[in-house]
């Protein structure tokens, strides 16, 4: 049994509910044609439920306060895959992208079709749905788009995208990706001296001017200020025991803020605790779990103290480089000092 999240090496798990896993099919692809599309979708859950894995560590250390996984709020949502609030009442929805050929430049397609679920028009009528819900406050939500693609080289899209202003951060620090918003003055084509038809007639995105997916200027001005595009996003390998720069994440949140493989949770190694990590998410992308603090610690086996993760120690002894001659020289120092009623300054 190799430790590939959890199941037998080369192949994808059978579904607990028969909801979107499918068959097994092998890692490799070389499989019937019409199941070749179906691996690659698989290895597409596979990689959302360990980015969900990532923010999960956040539900412990109760920077989130509300997380739902694959739960779609409006008709026709494009955001489903995760939404989070934080302590401060922020709402993100967030939307993965799983490529097989991660190192290709982001296309043009990818937005004015819709073979990715990522029609701008789509996009855009899904997060304005989201705002215009009674319960919505929109001054304290966002949406984010994960892609693995590097930057776009075709100029007609590089035309329409800039670098993210202000910078929101990657989905969670540690990730170098790249962030960029959409400029509305670009997608409406408001600049130059073509005729309004002659302005649509060129625009790659005339579909949000014209016709069913038409929006209000307006609208898609807070769109562009609310939507981030994010792009270089880590690949994985979907492996543990053979990370991929997105297992790296995980592991190292699962071990540094956490303290997996440390006391006092020694006897949980980061990998095991990764591991379970995973299985949560992909429980609750099942519909088989709701996401809590004290589940996610009963799941993953963490000891905790009054409901909060138990950390280790912030000093590791394997890299610390100890003072003892200067800490006691500082101490006597202190002490004389405290007896004849001086101050002492540390720099």
């Amino acid at each position: 049994m190799n430790r590939r999240f959890g199941r037998q090496a080369g192949t994808y798990p059978r579904p607990l509910d028969g909801k979107r896993d499918g068959c097994d099919v092998p890692v490799s692809g070389r499989c019937p044609g019409k199941h070749r599309g179906l691996a690659s979708a698989h290895r597409g859950y596979e990689y959302q439920d360990l980015m969900v894995a990532v923010r999960l560590v956040d539900v412990l250390l109760e920077s989130i306060v509300e997380i739902h996984v694959d739960e779609k709020l409006v008709p026709g949502d494009r955001f489903d895959d995760l939404t989070t609030v934080d302590q401060k009442g922020h709402r993100e929805r967030t939307q993965f992208k799983y490529a097989d050929n991660a190192d290709q430049p982001l296309t043009l397609a990818t937005f004015t079709n819709d073979t990715r679920g990522l029609r701008l028009d789509r996009i855009v009528s899904a997060a304005l749905a989201d705002r215009n819900r009674p319960s919505c406050r929109s001054g304290k939500l966002s949406f984010r788009i994960m892609l693995p693609n590097t930057l776009p080289t075709d100029r007609r899209l590089l035309s329409v995208l800039r670098q993210a202003n202000p910078d929101p951060g990657p989905f969670v620090p540690g990730i170098n990706s790249v962030r960029m918003n959409f400029r509305a003055d670009a997608l409406w084509r408001e600049s130059g001296d073509l005729s309004a038809k002659s302005r649509i007639d060129n625009n790659s995105f005339s579909f949000l001017q014209t016709g069913e997916g038409a929006v209000e200027r307006s609208d898609l001005d807070w769109i562009c200020k609310h939507l981030v595009v994010e792009l270089a996003v880590p690949a994985a390998s979907l492996d543990l025991t053979n990370p991929g720069a997105a297992e790296k994440l995980l592991l190292r949140r699962v071990q540094n803020e956490i303290g997996a493989g440390v006391y006092p949770n020694a006897n949980r190694s980061n990998v095991d605790v990764a591991e379970a990590f995973i299985r949560c998410a992909r429980a609750a992308r099942q519909g088989s779990f709701t996401v809590t603090a004290s589940e996610l610690l009963r799941r993953t086996q963490l000891r905790s103290d009054f409901g909060a993760v138990g950390r280790a120690h912030p000093v590791d002894g394997a890299i610390e480089v100890s003072r003892a001659t200067t800490v006691a020289k500082l101490a006597q120092q202190a002490s004389a000092a405290a007896n004849n009623g001086k101050a002492i300054l540390l720099v």
